[in-house]
């Protein structure tokens, strides 16, 4: 009886400890660290946004790109009014704005009275006029007749012009643009009004 006892202790015992180790392998497996949230893979670049195209910038017109001439010309209550116009004789568009300086000057190029003063009411007409090659924008000069206006009206106050020198508004040298008219000499008097460039 005693040996049956003890194979049974001895059974009891071996069946325990397989069972334990089975317990204690089942925990570590339910307690074991749980996988980590999956990092996110390097982004693929989108479509880049492309903005507006950039606009190309316009040079200002310089002297050499524009020729002036007279191209109409009606005279009223004492005054005429010449219409000048500017054509862009460059390879490139370019851009003028604003009122030329004109005066008038004898044949040896010196200036004969006043400059040209801006014409009353017209600041608002000075806009940017963009020329291409062989484009054409004008302006207008008002010349009161010598023999008028007072400080001009004798004789020995007012002498023939050979022209009328222009600079343009937006830089460069001269041009001489051919007039025969009386100039007044005396630099307060006002004969020459100019107005802005215009298509």
């Amino acid at each position: 009886m005693r040996r049956i006892s003890r194979a049974v202790v001895a059974a009891a015992v071996s069946a325990s400890v397989v069972c334990a180790t089975a317990v204690g392998a089942s925990a570590d497996g339910a307690t074991g660290q749980q996988p980590g949230p999956q990092q996110p893979g390097p982004q693929q670049p989108g479509p880049q946004q492309s903005g507006p195209p950039a606009q190309k910038m316009v040079a200002s017109c310089w002297s050499y790109q524009l020729r002036p001439a007279i191209v109409g010309g009606e005279g009223a209550a004492g005054s005429t009014y010449l219409t000048i116009s500017y054509t862009n004789v460059g390879r490139h568009s370019c851009v003028v704005k604003g009122y030329p300086y004109v005066a008038f000057v004898n044949a040896h190029g010196r200036q004969l009275g006043a400059p040209a003063a801006r014409t009353a009411g017209t600041a608002g007409r000075a806009k940017a006029v963009t020329l291409a090659p062989g484009g054409k924008a004008t302006f207008v000069v008002r010349e009161v007749h010598a023999g008028i206006p007072a400080g001009c009206d004798t004789a020995k106050t007012y002498t023939p012009a050979a022209g009328l020198r222009i600079f343009p508004p937006t830089g460069g040298p001269a041009r001489f643009l051919k007039l025969t008219d009386n100039a007044c000499l005396n630099p307060s008097v006002q004969q020459l009004y100019v107005g802005p460039v215009t298509r």
